[in-house]
């Protein structure tokens, strides 16, 4: 299997008939939910394909319910585990992706041309939105229009001028 992306975390369960509570990743998109190739991944890394049969939005969270789960029982089984999205078995075209999707794994050069690393994850927030980017280190980057020069999809590639100083802070 190829690669996956972390939707969220199961935190509660929901009423008796096995729904649950998923606390969403950062740059989850709902959509994802919809699609299939979802998988439900538990601490050890074991991987079990579900089907998720109905969501709703509720606060900052979904409460979703999964084919696999018909009780209260069931779904006290799942907590902790998280839904990670199988980016192999999904048709999804790069545009229909949250922000996080289209932005994860492209690589972030230097303004001069250097590989910095790739994006491993977009930290979502109400004021600004950072890139975590690993390479030889690991550095947060933050998302805006003065730093981040040049995104290009096509070729996965993003070109940032960080202000100095900014890549010799510890992440």
């Amino acid at each position: 299997m190829g690669e996956f992306t972390n939707l969220g975390e199961i935190v509660k369960t929901v009423g008796l008939k096995g729904e649950v509570k998923l606390l969403p990743a950062s740059g989850f998109w709902s959509d994802a939910l919809k699609d299939g190739g979802i998988y439900l991944v538990s601490s050890d890394m074991i991987r079990r394909l579900v089907k998720v049969e109905k969501f709703r939005k509720k606060g900052g969270a979904y409460v979703i319910k999964l084919d696999s789960l018909e009780s209260i029982e069931d779904a006290e089984l799942v907590v902790g585990k998280r839904l990670e999205l199988s980016m192999d078995e999904v048709d999804l075209e790069p545009r229909e992706l949250g922000l996080s999707g289209k932005l994860t794994g492209m690589k972030v050069f230097l303004k001069d041309g250097e590989l910095l690393g790739g994006v491993v994850e977009l930290l979502e927030s109400g004021r600004q939105d950072r890139l975590i980017v690993k390479g030889k280190r690991s550095f947060m980057i933050p998302y805006v229009p003065s730093i981040v020069i040049e995104v290009d999809y096509d070729n996965g590639r993003i070109e940032i001028d960080p202000p100095e100083g900014l890549l010799e802070l510890e992440w």
